[in-house]
């Protein structure tokens, strides 16, 4: 899923708190390599992409 390609409805992705936490970590791992830190970034990337937006009152996928 690609965070950063603008949805339709309530929540733009510049604005989640949620995609900024996916970017931002996804960021750390490609600069340390870590691999602890590449599993809870796979995890939380898979969650909000599950999840969706926080507040988006859109249905559930």
């Amino acid at each position: 899923m690609d965070f950063a390609k603008p949805r339709p409805g309530l929540i733009d992705p510049g604005a989640c708190p949620a995609c900024a936490l996916v970017k931002t970590l996804g960021a750390e791992v490609a600069d340390t390599g870590d691999p602890e830190l590449a599993a809870r970034w796979v995890e939380l990337d898979s969650l909000h992409a599950e999840l969706g937006h926080p507040w988006d009152r859109r249905l559930a996928r």
